[in-house]
């Protein structure tokens, strides 16, 4: 089972690589909506063939597969899509890292689970871990500008991350509480987030293609088959077994493939911001680990 969440980040990895490879050829409200679109009717089209069911949510679950909708699919990939334009997938993949910590808080306030003294210090340790790589902003974030030392596509994928880790609660109270299968509740809500990330390329882009339509279908066929479809449904599954906050923590993998890949696809460099982020920031997640692993076990006895 391990393993299985190994290769999940490996692949989530990947994806940032795909992602930033995709921008090179379309706009990222076309990209988003096509890809979503095209992977929403993939799963929900196999879940009918394959197992009857109904291709539709229950009417009482209404209001949570639109959160997850919202959140998780159309601002979550729409916003990081827009930061990837102009930050490095490494430093991408590393702000992503911040999932634990926005999933942490959400918990607090959405599942009223308490805090203690370790958390709260491994939140703060998280979060200032992130301040040497947030001070090393390239020229293409200087171009957009920022608030302080802080450029403005670093804080869209923060924001990206805040909506992602939100929506993981509620998929995991719809998957785990509810019992909806989790092909269902993917398949629905990448469906109509990649339409609303479509209606907004009709309204706010004027160009969609930027480079050569055939590199960018076999871009978008990847990401479809490695995100939308492998990622996505495994994460789900996943969730059955393992906690949200442990889903997180586990993340911290994503950001070293993604050094792997982005090296030799993207010929993108690391340099010691990265690391020294890096570490304060696995500190900060195993404070927190071991302490929410210690109230676990405090629970059972």
């Amino acid at each position: 089972m391990i393993l299985r969440v190994i290769i999940l980040n490996a692949l989530f990895g990947f994806s940032f690589t795909l992602g930033k490879m995709m921008l090179y050829h379309a706009s990222p409200f076309f990209v988003i909506g096509t890809r979503m679109i095209i992977g929403g009717l993939c799963l929900l089209g196999y879940i009918y063939a394959k197992h009857r069911m109904a291709c539709y949510p229950r009417k009482e679950d209404l209001w949570l597969y639109a959160q997850t909708t919202i959140f998780g699919v159309y601002i979550f990939y729409s916003v990081r899509a827009w930061g990837l334009q102009y930050v490095t997938t490494t430093k991408a993949a590393l702000l992503c890292n911040l999932l634990p910590f926005f999933t942490a808080l959400f918990s607090y306030f959405q599942l009223n689970e308490r805090l203690t003294l370790a958390h709260l210090l491994g939140l703060l340790f998280g979060f200032l871990g992130m301040i040497p790589i947030l001070v090393s902003n390239s020229s293409y974030e200087e171009l957009v500008g920022g608030v302080s030392f802080i450029s403005w596509p670093e804080l869209a994928i923060m924001a990206a991350v805040g909506a992602l880790s939100y929506s993981i609660i509620i998929t995991q109270r719809l998957v785990k509480h509810r019992g909806c299968p989790p092909p269902l509740v993917n398949g629905v809500s990448q469906l109509i987030g990649g339409s609303m990330a479509f209606c907004s390329a009709i309204m706010v882009e004027d160009r969609w293609l930027r480079g050569d339509w055939k590199t960018l279908l076999g871009l978008i066929t990847a990401q479809i088959l490695i995100s939308n479809i492998i990622c996505s449904n495994l994460h789900a599954s996943l969730l059955r077994h393992y906690s949200a906050t442990f889903m997180s923590f586990a993340s911290f993998i994503s950001p070293l493939s993604t050094i792997i890949y982005g090296y030799f696809l993207l010929n993108e460099t690391v340099s010691w911001h990265f690391f020294l982020s890096f570490v304060m920031v696995l500190t900060g997640l195993c404070i927190y680990h071991v302490s929410d692993i210690k109230r676990q076990l405090h629970q059972l006895s």
